[in-house]
């Protein structure tokens, strides 16, 4: 086992390096405790704990330790001072989330170093998403334990480089790093590893499961598409969000108006406009985890491989072996 997959198992707790993703919507309490269940590290996504599937946020950490006793984490987006509600949010569930025993924080956007501080002070791990080198480089001068490399094949909001470029930027960076995006077979896990990464982060694979409570033509959407079926649009957060090609996604086209695409290219702006286009967004994807004729399906390029709805546990017990 390499030093840095290692790491990253002791960090976790995890048994083997998968990370079942966040997502908006699909992270119900059974899909990630049945990820750390199975040997793997399941990750709360609070607003889709909270708002979409209507658990107290307590209490939603309390039912998914009631259905593992293996270790899971918690993920935090940062938007600095953009909305002061959700950053008093945001401390209320770090509070909550240390006082229940988490031990692992994957941290989203902004900077990181508040939540650093306090992870450091309750001996909490911290990993961040990131998209490049520079954003890397910069968390990593945060204190961050390990970085989430999110790539081009990523569903959701997605990346901008490949998985190898990556690797070739970062493989001395000295810290675990975090494959996420496109792995959906045990191919692409084995190939992961072998390029140099500690683990991988799976969204769209483990939204295609009998544990992960969206829709059925949600799944059989991933089942029936093929990597030429997912575009990029910027109307979900106001970066490249990776979703399935339908009629509702194309709607009025994939890409922002004037007035948000000003805002998103002043920094004092961007923010706001990301918040706005989440807050619109989060609608759409609440209606798409429960009703069948709403089409905002998110999944990144690895829907190709995917060719039937599984159990969580057989999924990992098949990468693993």
């Amino acid at each position: 086992m390499e030093k840095l997959t290692y790491q990253f198992l002791k960090d976790t707790g995890a048994k083997v390096p998968i990370v079942g993703g966040p997502m908006y919507p699909g992270s119900n309490p059974e899909l990630v405790a049945a990820v750390s269940n199975s040997g793997g590290f399941g990750v709360v996504q609070p607003l889709a704990l909270t708002i979409l599937y209507g658990h107290d946020f307590r209490e939603g950490l309390q039912l998914i330790k009631k259905l593992t006793k293996n270790p899971f984490g918690v993920n935090f987006t940062i938007f600095g001072g953009a909305n002061k509600k959700y950053h008093k949010q945001m401390e209320r569930w770090m509070k909550i989330s240390i006082e229940e025993g988490v031990k692992f924080f994957l941290t989203s956007l902004g900077k990181p170093n508040e939540i650093v501080k306090v992870a450091k002070q309750h001996q909490i791990k911290v990993y961040h998403d990131v998209p490049n080198k520079k954003v890397a480089l910069a968390m990593k001068d945060c204190g961050v334990d390990g970085l989430n490399c999110i790539n081009w094949r990523g569903g959701g909001q997605t990346g901008i480089q490949s998985a190898e470029k990556f690797i070739e930027e970062l493989h001395d960076i000295g810290i675990p790093l975090i494959c996420a995006g496109g792995i959906s077979n045990k191919e692409d896990y084995k190939k992961a590893l072998e390029i140099g990464y500690a683990g991988v982060q799976m969204g769209t694979r483990f939204l295609a499961t009998h544990e992960c409570k969206v829709t059925q033509s949600y799944k059989q959407a991933i089942i029936e598409s093929s990597e030429e079926d997912i575009v990029w649009t910027n109307k979900i957060a106001g970066n490249n969000s990776s979703v399935i090609k339908t009629k509702d996604i194309m709607q009025g086209g994939l890409r922002t108006g004037p007035v948000i695409n000003f805002m998103l290219r002043q920094s004092k702006l961007k923010r706001y406009a990301r918040m706005y286009l989440m807050s619109r967004g989060l609608k759409n994807y609440n209606k798409t985890a429960f009703d069948d004729s709403v089409q905002f399906w998110q999944a990144g390029k690895g829907v190709g491989n995917i060719k039937s709805v599984k159990h969580v546990a057989d999924i990992i017990e098949e990468f693993s072996l």
